[in-house]
């Protein structure tokens, strides 16, 4: 629950004995002190009565039992000197904040599971004690018979008089006789509830301002509660491991709805098609979704450098593989290769000396708009290796030019069977463009050169040779230059999408290191087009970055970070736990734990339910994911 609680049980003695309010001892006034140690132990006090006996002890007894006196006070006063200043409806924990409790004396006949979860998991620091006591069966029984009786004769009563009806006393009256039939029928003692509740606040003005949202709350879940006014200290003891409620004020209430309240009895996030996300560490029940049942299948990850965010990526990839998923997987450092291996998955290097080469001009035959398509697919890989085109550039000479280039190799825009034709390549356009002889082909043709006829053309000037079938496929990008990253993103979105199109089957996009394909504007749009676009293709994109900024740094990222159905959050730097908590509306003790979450700790942003999650790797897994070269398997 954070320091506060610890201050508490050092000021109220933290020994975990159950004791009463004190009375107020010589401290300052108005605030709970100690007081000065009595002159003299109860058992040696002079002011004994004349005609009782007093019992006689040696002189070194006597000694030591007041030495031992003596001390016992004065290491009271050393642990809690005068540290609480209690008021009429708050205490003052002086140097470390402030405190206010409530007792909630009745509850409404129907009281739902949401309405008490909005209390258990207020945004804020609260301490709830349900402390319950057994109650007279016989003096309970005789009571509601006599309320029934009194009940029954007024009802009777309005009807001779010709009176219309009172429906809350019938009410009250069926509600009555229930109750009766309930307490007959069953073994077990009716219950008293007693519920207190204490908030913390920093500041007496941050006190305030909860207290308003918390008592909302409470007033939407139609509770009937109090301040512990003049009582706020009795109040305070009562929120206490101790058992014990100084505070009265319980009411009546079953074993089943008791059960109903629990603070562990919470909605379980299990679905037998999901893929395990790990452990709640609230509850220690695992937590299990499927991303294929919410709003949107998007995912976005984020957490600080060795805060366990790719090990939890390779956790998910192995669990939606085994669950008949495919997976395409953007690995910028090369870290997810012995796990691709180790899954019989497909890995393809993507460096510009590979021997895997994808062709930018290939057409989907499964793609009913194939034609059109594919041009948008080739102008945008275009504009990106050769830097903005103007108007003239772009619709005046590349796309009539790309048109020919086509038709020569027998594709056809009106003939969808021909566009399973072997496809023309780059060094095709760059032909067709130094045989025009505008200026502007000329042009286009000179900034194209390198691309399509000099040393990058192995790399881009080739015709496909890969049509992976395997359910994993890694795109390898740890040996290919910043320069020519968006290139290859490029043709591997292309690539994606031809097969997200040709078969609907649930799929998964994942995108480690997010940050950098963030930076580069035509590669950011295409991830916002997939955020977009893949959940009507079965499809979602998973997105894991270092720094939470990056997901506002543009419009393209805003869109992204928008369409996600899930966020999961890892360990936060100082530097970037305020962005993230601003971004994803955290409150502030959960942007205080993002400082100090351990090693594969997270929290799950599912909609408005926040869950604290610890993912399991099992051992014989680790060393193929893992990221620390100490622990790589050799």
């Amino acid at each position: 629950m954070g320091n506060w609680l610890s201050v508490l049980d050092r000021v109220l003695g933290g020994d975990g004995t159950a004791f009463q309010p004190a009375p107020r001892g010589n401290g300052h006034p108005g605030t709970r002190g100690h007081g000065a140690p009595d002159p003299m132990p109860p058992a040696l006090d002079a002011a004994t009565d004349p005609g009782t006996p007093t019992p006689t002890a040696s002189p070194d007894a006597q000694a030591a039992e007041r030495a031992l006196h003596v001390g016992a006070r004065e290491l009271a006063d050393h642990l809690a000197p005068a540290a609480m200043q209690v008021e009429p409806d708050r205490i003052h924990l002086i140097g470390e904040g402030w405190v206010r409790v409530w007792f909630i004396e009745d509850l409404p006949p129907a009281l739902g599971r949401g309405a008490i979860d909005a209390i258990y998991d207020f945004p804020g620091e609260i301490r709830v004690a349900l402390v319950t006591r057994p109650m007279d069966k016989a003096a309970v029984r005789e009571h509601l018979r006599q309320r029934r009786t009194a009940l029954f004769a007024e009802n009777m009563t309005r009807t001779q008089q010709g009176r219309l009806p009172d429906f809350t006393a019938q009410d009250e009256l069926a509600e009555t006789e229930r109750s009766l039939h309930d307490i007959e029928s069953s073994h077990l003692p009716p219950l008293q509830l007693l519920w207190a509740v204490a908030l913390y606040g920093r500041t007496q003005d941050e006190l305030d301002d909860l207290t308003r949202r918390l008592e909302d709350y409470m007033l939407d879940a139609d509770l009937r509660f109090f301040r512990a006014s003049f009582r706020q200290e009795e109040g305070l003891y009562s929120v206490q491991p101790f058992g014990i409620n100084f505070l009265g004020h319980g009411r009546n209430i079953t074993v089943s709805a008791l059960a109903g309240m629990f603070p562990f009895a919470r909605r379980l996030q299990a679905d037998i098609a999901g893929i395990p996300y790990g452990i709640d560490r609230t509850t220690g029940a695992w937590v299990i979704i499927n991303p294929f049942a919410q709003n949107n299948y998007n995912l976005l990850i984020v957490g600080a450098q060795g805060s366990g965010k790719s090990m939890f990526l390779k956790y998910q990839t192995t669990w939606a593989i085994l669950l008949g998923m495919r997976c395409y997987i953007l690995d910028l450092e090369g870290e997810f290769e012995p796990m691709c291996r180790a899954l019989n998955g497909t890995y393809l290097d993507m460096s510009l000396t590979s021997p895997h080469r994808m062709n930018i001009f290939d057409l989907n035959p499964d793609d009913p708009d194939a034609w059109h398509n594919g041009l948008q697919d080739t102008l945008a890989w275009l504009e990106i290796a050769l830097g903005a085109l103007t108007h003239k550039e772009r619709n005046v000479v590349l796309v009539p030019t790309y048109e020919r280039v086509m038709r020569a190799a027998g594709l056809d825009p009106d003939n969808p069977a021909s566009w399973r034709n072997l496809a023309p390549v780059l060094s095709d356009l760059y032909e067709a463009l130094r045989s025009d002889e505008r200026r502007e082909a000329q042009d286009l043709a000179d900034r194209l050169m390198t691309m399509a006829v000099g040393v990058y053309a192995p790399a881009f000037s080739q015709p496909t040779n890969v049509n992976p079938r395997s359910p994993l496929v890694v795109f390898g990008l740890k040996n290919v230059h910043p320069d020519m990253q968006a290139l290859r993103m490029r043709q591997i979105n292309t690539f994606i999408w031809a097969n997200v199109l040709s078969k609907m089957q649930p799929t998964l996009m994942i995108v480690d290191e997010a940050w950098r394909w963030l930076e580069h504007p035509g590669a950011a749009h295409d991830l916002a087009e997939m955020a977009r676009r893949f959940r009507k293709r079965n499809a979602g994109v998973w997105l894991a970055t270092q720094h939470g900024g990056d997901l506002s740094a543009s419009q393209q990222a805003v869109v992204i970070r928008d369409t996600a159905a899930m966020t999961v959050l890892f360990r936060q730097t100082s530097a970037s736990v305020g962005a993230v908590a601003q971004l994803f509306s955290l409150n502030e003790v959960e942007a205080r734990e993002m400082l100090t979450l351990d090693r594969g700790e997270s929290v799950l942003i599912l909609g408005p339910n926040h869950i604290p999650v610890y993912t399991v790797i099992p051992p014989e897994w680790y060393p193929f994911w893992t990221t620390d070269p100490r622990d790589r398997a050799l």
